[in-house]
Formats: structure tokens, sequence, C-alpha cells
């Protein structure tokens, strides 16, 4: 297969984002598949066993383990060399056992949610000394503002109460700091910028001001875009995600990555094993075509964390990427009805297998004008006051 260069397209208009600690995958709707589920009684301590993790897991590895194995009961979630998916049972068993330990790490009452906002209340009246010198990550000291470090509150039967600061400073994010408090982070730090322009009093705000605070969500959402690429090294964090690490005939790294196609909505079942091109990368999305030129959608990964790491590295040009359709279990795609019934019972996805080149020419640091970006940003902002 030929390495296929990323060429960005400049999105024609700031891009809406959904910004939260915690959100649920984008484009993971194999679980729609599974509407029907037998319902499994287990316990909290049987759920853990059906997942395969320690007892008092954090909430995101939770939910990666969760996809990991629904990703490979699903019948077109085996590679070449993999044994088939089990049956359905084995995925009604899963996500019975993952909606346990949902319910159990969110609380159930509100009075555990009350004890762990207390909990959180209480952590940050402790002088912030105490808690400046317990957190050990590479720095970036250009970053254009230090950002908070969280961790979760937990009670003695590893339930999450709450979050709170333990740290403060332009720390990188390693896989030590869970995600989705990382993106925690990064929104409020963003905020804090905002507020800051944003200071006028409700008497003095204008049709101008009013309409701005009608954007902020939008102008927050890439504005955190951009703060987070400061915070993550794309090319140390793809090989400890990656896991599976080659080199080409000149030692350039190549990295393997399970991924998705996203399909549009009107594209037709593309043919297993076949080889996609990228078609444009715009709105941070990378958008795909087939060999005929015909563009059947984007792409997609089951792991959120992937998309701050992967899409900025395409932005900046810095990587080459292969792409293949990972075969069915059939090994057929069908016309008319039959490519309906399948598009519908993959959930609108088919799973991929992706290769990124990292060559050593286009460079491994961080982008040099990430601190201009924020502030034309922010200047737009400002005029919008």
């Amino acid at each position: 297969m030929t390495w296929f260069p990323i060429s960005p397209i400049a999105p024609p208009h700031p891009v809406s984002y959904t910004v939260s600690g915690v959100s649920e995958p984008k484009g993971n709707t194999f679980k729609n598949s599974f509407l029907f589920v037998r319902r499994f009684t287990v316990t909290i301590k049987e759920a853990y066993q059906s997942l395969g993790i320690p007892v008092g897991t954090d909430f995101y590895e939770i939910k990666k383990r969760y996809r990991q194995l629904m990703l490979q009961v699903h019948p077109d979630s085996c590679e070449p060399s993999m044994s088939r998916a089990p049956s359905v049972s084995c995925a009604q068993e899963i996500t019975a056992a993952y909606s346990v330990l949902k319910r159990s790490v969110s609380g159930s009452s509100t009075s555990v949610l009350q004890k762990g906002r207390e909990t959180a209340r209480n952590d940050r009246k402790t002088g912030p000394e105490e808690k400046r010198y317990n957190w050990n990550a590479p720095v970036n000291e250009h970053a254009y503002r230090e950002r908070e470090i969280y961790h979760y509150a937990e009670d003695s039967e590893g339930t999450i109460l709450g979050s709170f600061c333990i740290a403060r400073g332009k720390y990188l994010w390693t896989t030590e700091e869970d995600f989705s408090l990382f993106l925690l982070s990064i929104a409020r730090c963003g905020n804090e910028l905002l507020d800051e322009l944003d200071h006028k009093p409700d008497s003095q705000r204008d049709a101008a001001s009013f309409s701005h605070g009608r954007q902020r969500s939008q102008i927050l959402a890439e504005l955190v875009y951009l703060l987070a690429q400061q915070f993550i090294d794309g090319t140390s964090l793809l090989r400890e995600l990656s896991g599976r690490e080659t080199r080409d005939k000149s030692g350039n790294p190549v990295f393997y990555l399970p991924a998705m196609l996203e399909l549009a909505p009107l594209s037709p079942v593309p043919e297993a094993g076949g080889v996609l091109c990228p078609s444009r990368l715009q709105n941070h999305r990378l958008y795909l075509k087939n060999q005929s030129g015909l563009e059947l959608g984007y792409l997609s990964f089951p792991d959120d964390r992937l998309y701050y790491v992967v899409i900025p590295l395409f932005e900046q040009r810095k990587a080459q990427v292969r792409i293949q359709l990972a075969e069915t279990e059939s090994g057929e795609t069908g016309t008319g009805k039959t490519q309906r019934r399948q598009k519908k019972d993959t959930g609108g996805y088919r799973r991929l297998h992706l290769w990124i080149k990292l060559p050593f020419d286009r460079g491994s640091g961080m982008p040099e004008n990430l601190n201009l970006q924020i502030e034309q940003l922010l200047d737009r902002c400002r005029q919008s006051l």
C-alpha cells in the first residue's frame, strides 16, 4: 500500500465541540446493535470480573475496557489472525457489567454526591504548599497558561466522590493523569481566559456582548482544542498508546492503531479489505475516500484520547498514513438491500487498520505558532465585546 500525506483544509468558520469532564466516545454507535439485552443480575465484584479488571479501577479505564471488549465481540471486529466474535450473550454480559459499574462509580444517592462535594471542598482548603509538590510530569515552559491537575476523591470502596486540585503548572499530560480530568483542567483554563476578557458589568453590555455570550461555548471549544495541544506531546504519546511500533526501510517509526470509518449517511458500504485514501482534513476531521475517489465518511477512534493525539499530527503535516478496511466475518459486502442491512448492523461504521508514519524530516516538537493562534482567537473575542 502507498503512504498518503495529509493536506489540511482550513475550516471556513469556528467549529463547535462539546467540552465535558466525562463524555461518551464520539461516533461509537455499535452499542445500538444490542438493543434487546437479556437482563443479567451481577454484583459489583462480578462486574469487575466480567470485564477482566481489578476492583477499584477508575471509571476512565472501565469505559476503555468496555469499548475494547465490545469491539472484540462485534462480528466485524476481528483481525484476520484472530478468532471470530463470541455470541451475543457475551455482549449482553459485558453491557450489564458495565452498567453496574457505571452506576456504582457515579454514585446512586444524593448523600454520596454531597459527601463528595464536601470532600472536595475540604481538600481545597488544604494549603497549596502541601499540594504543589506531588506531581511529576514534563513541563512546557512556552505554554500560554498554567493549568490545574485534578485527582479523584474516592471512598474506601473505590467509589468516586468528586475531584480536587493537587497541583498547578504547565505540566504535559501523561497517561498517569485521568484523561477526563485533563479535559476538565483544559476547559477551566480556557474559561479563566474568557472570564478575564468578559469582565464588564451587565449594565454596560451591549448587543455585541450578548452575541458574544451566545457564542462563548463555540469560542471556548476552539480555545480548548488549541490549549490541549500545548500540553500533549503527540509523538511520545502515539508510541505509548499504540503499543505496536515498527520501522520502515529508512528507519522512520510506523505505528499501528485500531480505528473506525464513520460512514456518511448516503455512502455505500465499502469493500472489505479495500484501501482508503485521505480526502480532506476539515473541522478537525479526516475525511476518507475509496480508490475511485468517492468520499465515504471520516476517521474515528474507539479511544477518545487519540482525537487529541493523532488529529493535531495530521493538521501539522507531521504524519503519513496507510488505511485499510478490516475484513468482515463473511468477507462480502453485497449490494442494495444487503448493503443497507450491513450498514445498519454495524451502526454506521466500519472497522479500520490504520498505520501512521512519522518521517524524521517533519520534526517532532510542538508547533511554534500555538500561542499566536490562541492570541488571535482571544483578539477576536475582545473585538466582539
